[in-house]
């Protein structure tokens, strides 16, 4: 199989998962070029060092992972049938060691050989990059089974900030003229020494998390801040603190400082007939009331872009401080729009790249189109946040769109909520083709009972795992 960017496929389609296989990977240029494996746990973190297989560790523990290097060229052999339930992800990456970029090499290539018979290859070349320092080539991830990912996307930055982003830091570097200064403690699981050499001229690496820059007690009052009404800072404060600690939490988690993140957030909420239920009984409103402090938090206005969807779309007045307390019934209720079928693509390709909607009228006269301008940007990311309670009936359509959007500085975080079985949204994280995963689907069945945590954590996990690849 030729792997081409952005497909996705189970790896047993073309191996044997259960038996060694051989990796290999090599780069033609100019530059001296390193290749690392990284073993990943759930979290996307490299919380054991001794899974981060480089130059300076060519083994893992039980030997799962082997590395032999010889000038640009990598073997990596690999039995996932060995490596331990804690290891999620295997990421393969390349690095240059010194100057030049990514865009000025000839070629890349990655194989995939098993029994001496070559089963899958992926050729890029400078013309996939610009000026990163790094390239993240494949991930062999667990879903079910194991599968694999062509990612093919260039990273700014080189072997320490790839670490870095999964979660670690390089603890010392040494010359050849200088003895290595290894600190007294180090709070990680460290390698045995015989895998750091006595002398070398290149950093040693350990996976020691960096602690988030805000602590909940700050975040909460950073928050709690740009509230000004006291009656909003009664109402609102109890979410305020909870998503305080989410975002700590997944700080920690991802290695993100997400407290200290900007993005543009958008709220796409279901407007078909079967939603009817939800805004009547009040679920939608203490929905919304709990997406403020998101708003609060990520974007500069402090404000939501809010979007209604059903066979078309509806761009309502943003949410904000001024309105939210009564936002379906003085927004959404009083615009007139009526509840219809479940398309998706209308309303992301009008955030994504703008459009037209078209409001009033009878049986199709006297209608007024209504021009929406673009939400994403390359400026700040745009965080769409895309609940509903059905699938939807233009999938090619949406697959076209969801397309188009992983090239762009947009993710989309979508909530599948009720007791539909959302077989599409599902099979989105294996969708081919796409630039880089920028969409995330959780569910949940009862969004009135989800206390505010789950809520937080649903919608924020993946979102802030995305953040960490633009890094």
């Amino acid at each position: 199989m030729n792997l081409q960017r952005g497909m996705r496929d189970k790896i047993a389609n073309y191996i044997n998962a259960d038996a060694e296989f051989c990796i290999e990977m090599g780069i033609i240029g100019s530059a001296v070029y390193d290749f690392s494996c990284f073993g990943i746990d759930q979290s996307g973190r490299l919380s054991d060092d001794r899974y981060m297989i480089f130059y300076n560790q060519t083994a893992s523990p039980a030997g799962e992972i082997t590395l032999t290097l010889h000038n640009n060229t990598a073997k990596f052999f690999v039995n996932l049938s060995k490596l331990p339930v804690s290891i999620e992800k295997l990421v393969f990456t390349a690095s240059i060691d010194g100057n030049g970029t990514m865009g000025e090499i000839s070629a890349h290539r990655f194989t995939i050989s098993q029994d001496n018979a070559q089963r899958i290859a992926m050729e890029l070349s400078g013309s996939d990059f610009k000026q990163e320092k790094a390239i993240i080539s494949v991930e062999i991830y667990r879903k079910g089974e194991w599968r694999i990912a062509a990612v093919a996307n260039g990273f700014n930055g080189g072997l320490s900030a790839l670490l870095s982003a999964y979660g670690g830091t390089e603890i010392f570097s040494e010359s050849p003229d200088t003895e290595p200064i290894v600190p007294s403690a180090v709070n990680t699981v460290s390698p045995s020494p015989q895998t750091f050499p006595e002398s070398t001229s290149r950093p040693v690496y350990v996976s020691t998390p960096s602690a988030p820059e805000n602590s909940e007690a700050e975040l909460t009052q950073k928050i709690m801040g740009k509230i000004s009404l006291s009656k909003d800072k009664v109402n609102l404060e109890k979410h305020v603190v909870n998503l305080s600690k989410c975002v700590v939490s997944l700080s920690k988690e991802s290695g993100v400082n997400l407290g200290s993140a900007s993005a543009k957030v958008v709220v796409v909420l279901d407007y078909s007939g079967s939603m009817s239920r939800l805004y009547a009984n009040g679920t939608v409103q203490h929905t919304i009331d709990r997406l403020v402090p998101l708003g609060l938090t990520f974007d500069d206005n402090g404000s939501i872009d809010v979007y209604l969807f059903q066979s078309d779309y509806r761009k309502m007045t943003d949410l904000s401080l001024s309105n939210y307390d009564n936002y379906v019934r003085t927004v959404i209720a009083a615009s007139g729009y009526t509840m219809g079928g479940t398309n998706y693509a209308p309303v992301l390709s009008a955030i994504i790249g703008g459009g037209v909607s078209y409001q009033g009228g009878f049986l199709g006269f006297g209608r007024k189109a209504v021009k929406t301008e673009a939400i994403v940007d390359d400026a700040d990311p745009t965080f769409i946040l895309f609940i509903t309670d059905g699938e939807n009936a233009d999938r090619n359509e949406t697959d076209r769109i969801i397309l188009k959007s992983s090239e762009m500085n947009v993710f989309i975080q979508f909530i599948g909520i009720g007791d539909y079985q959302f077989r599409y949204l599902e099979k989105l994280d294996d969708m081919p083709g796409r630039k880089r995963d920028n969409t995330g689907f959780s569910k949940m069945k009862d969004l009135e009972r989800a206390d505010d945590n789950e809520l937080y954590m649903n919608v924020l996990r993946q979102f802030s795992c995305w953040l960490r690849g633009q890094q």
